[in-house]
């Protein structure tokens, strides 16, 4: 993790927020959008090593968000959910996902929404729907373009690209 980075930031925000030091973690949360102007909730539950790319410009999330292991996520992409804070509902990235740049991923009202492990989502892309595990989407509808073939997916995990 580069020592200036919002996923470290983010990282303080939320285990300030865990252990209860909820103003404290607002003002972290606060900090990284006044340097990275990105909106990264304390909330969130985020697994390790994620990447946020160009350091995290424009991103922005619902406290509703659930991150796995090796996700990458690129500048100007909302995940949003149309539900409110604290319900069942929420967004929920397997692991090893990468989402474009631009993107907007949007869980409708009172509705979960899942990007299966090993799954991309296109550049500029709007998900109103779920992406089951290792398939490329794109598009505005997003909809479902291929398989992400096994080859691809093993390189991803050794380069971490």
């Amino acid at each position: 993790m580069r020592l200036r980075s919002p996923e470290l930031l983010w990282s303080i925000s939320r285990s300030l927020h865990r252990r209860g030091h909820f103003f404290t973690a607002r003002g972290v949360k606060t900090l990284n959008w006044l340097i990275h102007k990105c909106l990264l909730p304390a909330e969130a539950i985020v697994g390790a090593r994620i990447s946020l790319e160009h350091y995290a410009l424009g991103i922005v999330m619902h406290p509703q968000v659930e991150i796995g292991d090796d996700c990458r996520i690129y500048h100007h992409v909302t995940l949003a959910a149309e539900s409110a804070i604290g319900s069942g509902h929420k967004i929920i990235l397997g692991n090893n996902v990468t989402i474009g740049a631009h993107s907007i991923v949007i869980a409708r009202t009172n509705n979960s929404l899942s990007i299966g492990d090993s799954s991309l989502l296109g550049a500029g892309s709007v998900l109103t729907k779920s992406i089951p595990p290792s398939q490329v989407w794109a598009g505005n509808p997003a909809r479902f373009l291929k398989n992400v073939s096994s080859d691809f997916a093993v390189a991803k995990s050794v380069d971490g690209e």
